[in-house]
């Protein structure tokens, strides 16, 4: 019998909430915010939406440059855990969801060209 394989991967489909944020010093990321729809409405009628922050490590300054509010994105990531020691002396623990692919289409072309950005983990 063949051992199953892990699986680290998620999915995310909807609308940027804000322009990208470039952060760091050295190394430079840029943080997308994403409203995404479920597939459902609540009791009222009401279509709810999660809103995902997710991080981007390569090349950052282009998805700055070329991504704006309300622009629709296709995006796959993948979580990633860590800790680090605050300045207080606590060890505080991290969760992020890293972008590894991200579609988009770049609105400003005639052509609606759709972009496919293949990242680095």
């Amino acid at each position: 019998m063949e051992k199953e394989q892990d699986i680290n991967f998620s999915h995310f489909k909807g609308n940027l909430t804000r322009k990208p944020i470039l952060k760091g010093n050295e190394k430079k990321y840029a943080i997308l915010n994403v409203a995404c729809n479920r597939p459902y409405t609540n009791e009222k009628g009401k279509t709810v939406a999660d809103f995902i922050s997710l991080k981007v490590w390569k090349d950052p300054e282009k998805l700055v440059n070329e991504l704006d509010k309300g622009q629709k994105v296709d995006i796959e990531a993948h979580t990633k855990t860590g800790s680090y020691t605050n300045d207080k002396g606590e060890k505080v623990y991290t969760t992020d969801l890293v972008v590894d692919k991200i579609e988009y289409t770049l609105e400003k072309e005639k052509d609606n060209q759709e972009k496919t950005e293949e990242l680095e983990k």
